[in-house]
């Protein structure tokens, strides 16, 4: 049975057992039976700032149905919701570095970690600086901005905002520099009959927010389904050229993704180019260097990477070759590239006893990745300003490189408080991170995730937690 198939039996199965059942509630229960479900091994990345890390896929794997589908089965009970969060990363050229999965632990059979205090401050879904100035943070489904290092906000939510009393709408986020930014939202329908299913609006500003102008994404190839709609990773080149990139639909192991092109800003968007047909298509999170030459990193493919040089009409793996190690995963940060040929990116290769950052060089445009540096013990996120200067950071450290990692400054920190999600500096001074966080209201219970902004003045050397709202 294709993956198709499954989610047409899921929705039909759905529709018999309640038929009254809204897209919303149809949508919730449909992802999480697909999220109950066993996966397989694949390759994990880290996607970068901001929305990335709260939209993430949930994994799907296909198996049989040979014993039918019928209420109180294996699926999910009426009523349940997956467990996932919005997110999207801006993903334009500027330097830029990003997400940092939490590390792998062991721990002794009855023992459990200290409660963590709720940490003050708004749980911010999605944000970061774009310059030491500028920034924008999606907070209680609203889009904030600053434009004095995160002292102020001010509320710059495109007209209609993100949500609904039925469904949650945003997908992605992205802002290419203080003045331009998108914003791509789920358009609202109440039947999948409606001209408006499976529609994503693209929000777009040429004024930090202050003014918005509304177009829309061409119905979308291998992502129709208005009940779950995927993340759109916007990533734009500059304030004119940029690409729309649909992947996941609810779940990892599809290999379905849909991509747009815009060459004006966003006001009109090229017909769909699909990365395959569903079985042989690439998922993961793009990066492009040019309107012609990008990868896929996280693609389900070879070592995890795929290229194209046609501006996404076309795929092959891209040369990769790790470490020789057993068992180890990859978590692919986002590439950042400098010109139209060369780029960086940092993969951490996690064990169940080790995990160790390397960072890999392209000087062709994303065909082939070379092994550049590997950063000091405990760094977890890495920061590019160019292809020499690095900054990375860990609990307790700050540590830079001048020459593309071949030695490295080190000096005290006071790191900001939780696993970095997405690590961007602007300059040498200013930056920010988003940090997720496990939090107990008490001993063991009552917990749940949040995250926080926190952005720095000093180089990494310290960090304050910025109040968007």
């Amino acid at each position: 049975m294709t993956d198709d198939e499954l989610q047409q039996r899921l929705r039909a199965h759905y529709r018999a057992i309640d038929p009254g059942l809204t897209p919303r509630g149809l949508g919730l229960r449909i992802g999480d039976a697909l999220e109950r479900r066993p996966s397989r091994p694949v390759f994990i990345a880290r996607t970068r700032p901001a929305f990335a890390a709260a939209l993430a896929a949930v994994v799907i794997v296909a198996v049989g149905l040979g014993l039918g589908l019928r209420p109180g089965g294996f699926l999910a009970s009426p009523g349940a919701s997956p467990t996932s969060s919005p997110s999207q990363t801006p993903s334009s050229p500027s330097p830029s570095a990003s997400p940092s999965p939490a590390r792998p632990t062991s721990q002794a059979s009855g023992t459990s970690p200290a409660p963590t205090p709720l940490p003050p401050g708004p749980d911010v879904q999605a944000g970061g600086l774009v310059d030491p100035l500028h920034g924008w943070a999606v907070v209680d489904h609203r889009l904030w901005v600053t434009g004095d290092g995160g002292s102020t906000w001010r509320d710059a939510t495109p007209p209609g905002g993100f949500a609904t009393a039925v469904a949650d709408y945003l997908l992605g986020v992205d802002f290419a520099d203080a003045q331009h930014g998108w914003v791509a939202i789920n358009e609202a329908f109440t039947s999948g009959s409606d001209a408006s299913y499976g529609r994503v609006d693209i929000w777009r500003t040429t004024d930090g927010g202050q003014t918005w102008s509304k177009t829309q994404l061409p119905k979308a190839v291998l992502h129709p389904f208005g009940e779950i709609m995927p993340q759109v990773q916007l990533d734009f080149l500059d304030p004119g050229h940029g690409f729309a990139f649909l992947s996941g639909n609810s779940a990892k192991g599809r290999n379905d993704s849909d991509l747009f092109w815009t060459a004006d800003g966003g006001t009109t968007w090229s017909p769909d180019r699909p990365t395959g047909t569903g079985s042989v298509g690439i998922e993961g999170s793009v990066g492009f260097a040019t309107a012609a030459d990008g990868v896929i990193v996280n693609a389900l493919h070879g070592a995890g990477i795929a290229v194209t040089h046609d501006g996404g009409r076309t795929w092959i793996d891209a040369t990769l070759t790790p470490p020789a190690a057993t068992g180890m995963q990859l978590f692919f940060a986002q590439p950042v590239f400098f010109d139209g040929r060369a780029g960086l990116v940092s993969i951490d290769f996690q064990s169940d006893t080790s995990s160790v950052t390397h960072v890999y060089r392209t000087s062709d445009a994303g065909s082939s990745w070379t092994l550049a540096a590997t950063p000091p013990t405990g760094v977890s996120a890495v920061s590019f300003l160019d292809p020499q200067r690095w900054i990375g950071v860990t609990g307790s450290e700050v540590v830079r490189t001048a020459d593309g990692g071949q030695t490295w400054e080190r000096s005290p920190a006071v790191g900001p408080p939780g696993a970095p999600k997405s690590f961007l500096m602007t300059d040498t001074q200013h930056g920010s991170v988003l940090v997720g966080m496990n939090v107990c209201l008490t001993f063991k219970s009552n917990c749940s995730s949040r995250t926080g902004l926190y952005a720095t003045v000093d180089g990494g050397s310290t960090w304050a937690q910025l109040w968007p709202k």
